[in-house]
């Protein structure tokens, strides 16, 4: 019996990743990443963007001097202000803090542009 439902559950999980959830969102530019942190933050003005390497997360810097992060949390995207969050930086890979307990540290790689934006944060 326990076999059965173990079954189940494997088949339902297969199903589930065959029809796309458990992909995780990329950024097609710039300029997605700018509409996201636009659509998710009221009188959010974007001006510019930096998108990871690996297409899976950005920064996105705001007329007002703000900077959201957009990064994906399932197959949707979070998007957070992270001016005055601890940051780090490795190489091109920048690590930004939260003061947010449940929000895992975020690694983007920014490539040479890493520095400029842990100095802007």
């Amino acid at each position: 019996m326990v076999w059965v439902s173990l079954a189940g559950i494997i088949v339902i999980v297969l199903f589930a990743r065959a029809l796309g959830f458990a992909r995780v969102p990329e950024l097609a530019d710039e300029g997605q990443a700018e509409r996201i942190a636009a659509d998710a933050l009221h009188d959010f003005r974007p001006a510019e963007a930096a998108v990871t390497q690996d297409r899976r997360g950005a920064l996105v810097a705001g007329s007002d001097g703000r900077v959201a992060l957009v990064r994906p949390f399932g197959d949707r995207w979070v998007v957070r202000i992270v001016n005055g969050a601890a940051t780090s930086v490795d190489g091109g890979t920048l690590r930004l803090q939260l003061p947010e307990a449940m929000f895992a540290p975020a690694l983007l790689d920014l490539g040479p542009a890493a520095a400029a934006w842990a100095r802007r944060l």
